[in-house]
């Protein structure tokens, strides 16, 4: 946005709060509204009103008043929102961010956390799919700024990063000379196939019609079996893309929470937790400083090229991941944090 568009934008909301002082109040609740509507659709009065926590009195005087507008339409399985309240979605973001200071809110979080970046993609109290949607189609979003023709991106599994990939437009990186190189950056985690970071190498790969490799390997093996795996001629040449990534899309893990899908033994997932782990990544574990207390043998990306990378995206959502999203930001100051509202607001309070 260039310092005319944003001089515009102050002069605008500085006329819509004196002219129309309702203006506070309603923006929030309409775009909310809208918003909630886009990711539920079709979508009845009932569930918009004990997801949004109001009344079906006021979701039914806003939603008329929508539909009046053609913003949304009335179906028999539920409210729509129509291609002109996309386009009116999609302008009001930008304005609503800036008059509810979210943008403020990210620059000071990412300022505390020493990070690049700190994307508040989820406003308010949106349901968990909900909110998983909306940070899937931000990150998505910054993720495709930074493709370039000759990118190669790595990615880990799990459910934040799936959202990610389905969020992500195929229309926003199309290249004519394109030689981009799609890979996971780690091997197969849990028993959910649709999660796989495989399956979504080759999701993004789709979408992008770029090249991709796959890593046929699970990522919680024996010492001794990883390193007669990277023997292998064709692990040995997925692991030389890895070394390549210049792009890195991953979800954060609370320890506790991966040391159980890792299918640990009780003792050892108890010493790791004596140790103050609080978060987990790429077979490490972390302290609420940032500090290793525990490693764990695994394939794929290691830490020393995850601290090096210039451009990498962290997408999680939840207040019980605060403090391992505080431990990982310290890890890389080039780090693009992608969070919700609530998540961020649990940041700051362990922050001051």
């Amino acid at each position: 946005m260039s310092e005319r568009d944003l001089i515009d934008q102050e002069k605008l909301i500085m006329v819509l709060r004196y002219a129309f002082p309702e203006t506070d109040e309603l923006l929030p609740l309409r775009y909310n509204l809208l918003n909630t509507i886009k990711f539920n659709q079709p979508v009845g009065r009932r569930m918009l009103s004990s997801s949004m926590n109001i009344t079906e009195r006021v979701v039914r005087r806003e939603s008329d008043i929508l539909k009046e507008t053609g913003l949304i339409d009335y179906y028999p399985d539920g409210m729509r929102i129509t291609e002109r309240g996309n386009q009116v979605l999609d302008a009001l973001s930008d304005l609503f961010y800036k008059m509810s200071g979210i943008n403020e809110f990210e620059s000071k979080l990412s300022s505390l956390l020493g990070i690049s970046k700190v994307i508040v993609g989820s406003l308010g109290d949106s349901d968990e799919e909900q909110t998983l949607s909306e940070l899937g189609i931000e990150a998505a979003r910054y993720f495709s700024s930074l493709v370039t023709p000759r990118s190669i991106i790595g990615l880990t599994g799990g459910s934040s990063i799936e959202r990610v990939i389905s969020g992500y437009k195929a229309d926003w990186g199309q290249f004519d000379d394109n030689h981009i190189m799609v890979v996971p950056a780690r091997g197969g985690l849990g028993n959910k196939s649709e999660y796989q970071a495989n399956t979504l190498a080759e999701r993004l790969a789709g979408k992008l019609n770029s090249n991709y490799q796959l890593l046929y390997t699970q990522d919680n093996l024996s010492r001794a079996t990883i390193e007669e795996l990277k023997n292998e001629p064709n692990i040995q040449k997925i692991l030389a893309y890895i070394d390549k990534i210049d792009i890195l899309l991953f979800g954060i893990g609370r320890a506790s929470v991966m040391a159980d899908r890792r299918v640990l033994e009780q003792f050892e997932i108890d010493h790791i937790m004596e140790k103050g782990a609080v978060a987990e990544s790429f077979g490490y574990y972390f302290n609420k400083q940032g500090e290793i207390v525990h490693e764990i043998s695994t394939i794929g990306i290691d830490l020393d090229k995850f601290k090096s990378l210039k451009h990498v995206i962290a997408v999680a959502a939840g207040e019980d991941k605060a403090e391992a999203i505080i431990s990982i930001g310290k890890l890389n100051p080039n780090l693009v944090l992608v969070t919700d509202e609530r998540t961020a607001k649990k940041i700051l309070t362990y922050l001051i």
